[in-house]
């Protein structure tokens, strides 16, 4: 069994009970047809499955995921849903994705909320050191160019928003939202049509081409069909694909107990926030709806880290919010992302019949969505964004064991140069 196909996360993440993460749809069990076969039920796959249903309404659409919907990675984000571009090929381009960001988001609310309502947050950018406050500049200039909205905030403004004197200047992104990541992925996997089957704790652990038709094995049964796509982002490189251009990476998120709301207030004078760094090895922040706060930091390189990760979180977080040392950290935990060499996604047909795309870069559930729906669009032969064009080729990575030095060498560079961003 080719395990290193799928996660095995140590620990179960925040955002949910672990009684909410038992499964609740089939297990793949025996072998079948199938006009289309995903793999991968995260933001990609589930964005795949609805456009294939609305564009061939009769086909039988099968979604192969690896654990129980919400507790892999689309689960174990920071629930961050960005339209603002910050990776593209020029501000030009940067101004059209932007706007086809801002139409999946719209659709995102509107299919991943349930009953519910998106709660109004502000969100933006912060710095802490000279490099990060340059870091600031160039993305204004950035963002004037591109023509995306954005507003300068004082240090005085991030204290009253965050409740921290840690950061020295920041910019606002109006137009984004927080949501719990959880929430969101098990509402869009329970909003698909009925003709997508989907099965967990069914990961994919081979897959070939036979007379024709795609081979799909689990440990327990096997799909075919003419197409399949790809769609398990940082594991595709264990059924033999993408292994060239991305790299499985680990991120760590760490929560606070549910604060009191007198507490909590002192971090919430305006409401929900979000706090996304100047430096990209920075440290991520957020309130959350039930009264905590959330950091997201540190990089592990394929594998998940130990208990040791949990007291650097802590560290991080009790150096903007010094009074939240009596309360700690209540969970922390790992999750995966697949990052490449330049940033852009490694996107289209690489075989007949095989779809993929791959390498989201930590800016998963907006991005991910719509290349998601839009490699549908293309396996159909229908219109589609020109993503090569928008957000370029991914760029080559070399083989190990240069690959693991050269990840540790740049990664060690970049945290010094981080420094208080971290």
């Amino acid at each position: 069994m080719n395990q290193d196909s799928y996660p095995h996360y140590q620990r179960d993440c925040g955002w949910t009970h672990p009684r909410n993460l038992q499964r609740t749809r089939p297990l793949l069990e025996n072998d079948g047809d199938c006009d289309a076969i995903i793999i991968g039920g995260g933001y990609t796959g589930i964005g795949i499955a609805a456009q294939l249903q609305t564009l061939r309404p009769n086909d039988d659409i099968r979604i192969l995921e690896a654990e129980t919907i919400g507790s892999g990675s689309p689960g174990r984000n920071s629930g961050f849903l960005l339209e603002h571009a910050f990776g593209a090929t020029s501000p030009s381009m940067a101004s059209e994705l932007y706007q086809h960001y801002r139409r999946t988001h719209q659709t995102l609310l509107q299919n991943g909320l349930g009953d519910k309502k998106a709660q109004p947050a502000r969100i933006f950018k912060g710095a802490a050191t000279k490099r990060g406050l340059k870091a600031l500049r160039t993305l204004e200039q950035f963002l004037n160019a591109s023509q995306q909205p954005f507003a300068p905030l004082s240090a005085g403004a991030m204290t009253e928003l965050t409740g921290s004197r840690y950061y020295k200047a920041g910019i606002e992104l109006p137009g984004n939202s927080l949501l719990n990541p959880f929430d969101l992925i098990t509402n869009l996997a329970r909003n698909l049509p009925a003709s997508v089957t989907l099965y967990e704790q069914s990961p994919a652990i081979r897959l070939f081409r036979e007379q024709g038709m795609w081979q799909a094995q689990t440990p327990k049964g096997a799909l075919r069909a003419p197409r399949v796509f790809l769609a398990n982002n940082a594991f595709a490189s264990a059924l033999g694909y993408g292994n060239a251009y991305s790299v499985k990476i680990f991120t760590y998120a760490g929560i606070t107990p549910q604060l009191s709301g007198a507490i909590f207030s002192r971090y919430s004078q305006h409401g929900q926030w979000g706090l996304l760094p100047a430096h990209r090895l920075g440290s991520t922040l957020r309130s959350t709806d039930d009264n905590r706060i959330l950091i997201r930091g540190l990089y592990g390189y394929e594998s998940e880290g130990n208990d040791s990760v949990k007291d650097m979180l802590a560290t991080s977080l009790f150096s903007r919010f010094p009074e939240l040392q009596a309360y700690g950290l209540e969970d922390w935990w790992g999750g995966t992302t697949s990052l490449t060499a330049n940033g852009a996604p490694l996107w289209g047909e690489l075989k007949d019949g095989l779809y993929v795309s791959i390498g989201c870069n930590g800016v998963g559930i907006i991005k991910g969505t719509l290349l998601g729906q839009q490699l549908a669009n293309y396996a159909c032969g229908e219109p589609h964004i020109d993503v090569a064009k928008l957000m370029d080729k991914p760029g080559w990575m070399p083989p190990e064991p240069f690959r693991r030095i050269g990840f540790k060498a740049v990664s060690a560079y970049e945290r010094r140069a981080a420094g208080a961003e971290r």
